[in-house]
C-alpha cells in the first residue's frame, strides 16, 4: 500500500515539474519573441522583414512580422484592444489612429526629438504624451514637367497656379488635376485651407467647429473653380492620388500636387530630365499643407514591453533606410536632409520647406475622426457637384459637433 501511495505521489511531482518547465519555457519564449503589426505592401513590411535577423542577432530576441491590409489594420488593432489581449508588441500606426488607442499605447519617456521633421512631434503626442517613434511622413507637393515648364515659370501660388494651368493645357494635356475622390480629396481641402489661412484644422483652439470659417470657403471655391476649369479633367469626382498620377506618368497632365512619394516614381516612369518637384503652393497665408505621418508603438498588453521598446529604437536608428524602398519617405530631418543631395531625391528638400511653413498643420487629434473624414468626404463631393458651398459646410458642421460630443 506503502509503495502505491509512494508511485502516485512520484506521479504527481513529475507531472507538476513537467507543467512548470513547460511554463518557464513558454515565458521565455515570450521573452525572447516580438510580434510586430505592419501594413502588408508598405515599406514597414520590407524594411521589418529586412532588418529582423539583425535584429535578432543583437538582442536574441526573435521578430514575427504580421502584415495586414490597411482597411484591416485598425479594427484588427480595435478588436485586439476591446479584448485586453494584444495578439502584438509593436504596432505601425497611422497617425490619424492615435487619439483612438491613446490608452492602449504605452507612452515614451526622456526621448530625443531633435531630429524629428517638423511637425512629428507634436503629431504623435496626445495629452502630452509621446506615443511612438515616427517611422515616416508624407505631405503634398507639386510635381510637374520640367521640360514643359521653366523654372522661373514654375507656380508658388494659386493665381499662378491657375493661370499656368490655363496656359499650359492642351487638347492632348491638362494643365492639372483635382482631387474629389475618398481621403485623398479630404487632405487636399485641408491642405487648401491651411493655404488660405486656417490656424487649425476643423477645431479651433476652444474646441469648436471651425469649417464655416473663410479659409474653409475659399478652399472649396479654390477647388471647384479648378474642378469646373477646361485645365483639369472633367472626371475629377473619379480622381484621387493614383489616377492623378497615371494621368501624369502618361504624357495627360502637366503637373500635379499629389504626396511626395509620387515624385520617385514618376522619374523612374519619365526620366529625371522631365520631372520637377516645387514646395506646395501658396494661397493668401502661404504655403502650407496637412501630414500624413505613421509610427512604431508599443502596446501596453505586451509581455515583452522593454524589448518591443528596444526595438522601435532600432527601427528609429534605421529610419534611413526607407529612403532606399519605393516610396523614398522617412521620419528624420537629417536623413531628408542627407538624401536631398542625391540626385532623384528632390522631394525631400520640398517636402522640408512644405511641413517648416507655419501654415502646414496636422489633421486633429479625436477618435472620432474617421466619422469625421466621412463627413468631410461628402462635403467636397457635393460641392464639386455642384452643392451650395456654404449651405454644405453648415450641414456638415452640425454633423461633426454631434459626432465630437
Amino acid at each position: 500500500m506503502k509503495k502505491k501511495v509512494l508511485s502516485v505521489v512520484l506521479s504527481i511531482v513529475t507531472i507538476l515539474s513537467l507543467t512548470a518547465g513547460c511554463g518557464q519555457k513558454g515565458e521565455n519564449q515570450a521573452k525572447n519573441t516580438i510580434n510586430v503589426l505592419v501594413e502588408s505592401g508598405s515599406p514597414a513590411e520590407v524594411l521589418a522583414n529586412n532588418t529582423a535577423a539583425d535584429f535578432e542577432a543583437q538582442t536574441g530576441c526573435k521578430v514575427i512580422v504580421d502584415a495586414i491590409a490597411y482597411t484591416g489594420m485598425y479594427d484588427k488593432l480595435a478588436t485586439e484592444i476591446k479584448a485586453k489581449a494584444s495578439a502584438h508588441d509593436v504596432a505601425c500606426m497611422d497617425f490619424v489612429w492615435l487619439a483612438a488607442f491613446a490608452d492602449a499605447i504605452e507612452p515614451l519617456e526622456n526621448v530625443d526629438t531633435s531630429d524629428f521633421l517638423p511637425t512629428l512631434e507634436e503629431s504623435g503626442t496626445v495629452n502630452g504624451k509621446l506615443l511612438g517613434y515616427p517611422m515616416w511622413v508624407n505631405v503634398k507637393t507639386l510635381i510637374y514637367r520640367k521640360d514643359l515648364i521653366p523654372e522661373d515659370k514654375v507656380p508658388k501660388t494659386w493665381d499662378e497656379y491657375q493661370k499656368l494651368s490655363k496656359e499650359i493645357s492642351t487638347p492632348e494635356m491638362y494643365g492639372t488635376t483635382v482631387f474629389g475622390n475618398g481621403s485623398d480629396a479630404v487632405c487636399s481641402f485641408l491642405d487648401f485651407a491651411c493655404q488660405a489661412g486656417a490656424e487649425s484644422l476643423i477645431f479651433d483652439n476652444d474646441g469648436n467647429v471651425n469649417i464655416t470659417d473663410k479659409p474653409y470657403v475659399d478652399a472649396l471655391t479654390f477647388m471647384v473653380n479648378n474642378a469646373n476649369a477646361d485645365y483639369t479633367p472633367s472626371d475629377s469626382l473619379a480622381t484621387a492620388a493614383t489616377e492623378s498620377q497615371e494621368l501624369f506618368t502618361n504624357g495627360k497632365v502637366a503637373m500635379q500636387l499629389n504626396w511626395s512619394h509620387q515624385y520617385p516614381a514618376a522619374v523612374e516612369a519619365l526620366g529625371a530630365d522631365k520631372v520637377g518637384c516645387a514646395p506646395m503652393i501658396a494661397g493668401e497665408a502661404g504655403v502650407g499643407a496637412t501630414t500624413g505621418p505613421w509610427y512604431e508603438c508599443v502596446m501596453k498588453n505586451s509581455k515583452n514591453i522593454e524589448m518591443a521598446k528596444k526595438y522601435i529604437e532600432y527601427m528609429y536608428d534605421h529610419n534611413a533606410d526607407y529612403m532606399d524602398l519605393t516610396l523614398k519617405i522617412a521620419g528624420r530631418t537629417s536623413v531628408y536632409e542627407t538624401a536631398g543631395q542625391e540626385a532623384g531625391n528632390e522631394h525631400t528638400i520640398a517636402v522640408l520647406n512644405t511641413l517648416n511653413s507655419p501654415q502646414t498643420h496636422a489633421r486633429p487629434m479625436i477618435a472620432s475622426w474617421a466619422q469625421i473624414e466621412e463627413i468631410l468626404t461628402k462635403v467636397v463631393e457635393s460641392c464639386l457637384g455642384g452643392a451650395n458651398i456654404n449651405a454644405t459646410l453648415e450641414s456638415a458642421k452640425a454633423e461633426i459637433e454631434a459626432v465630437a460630443r
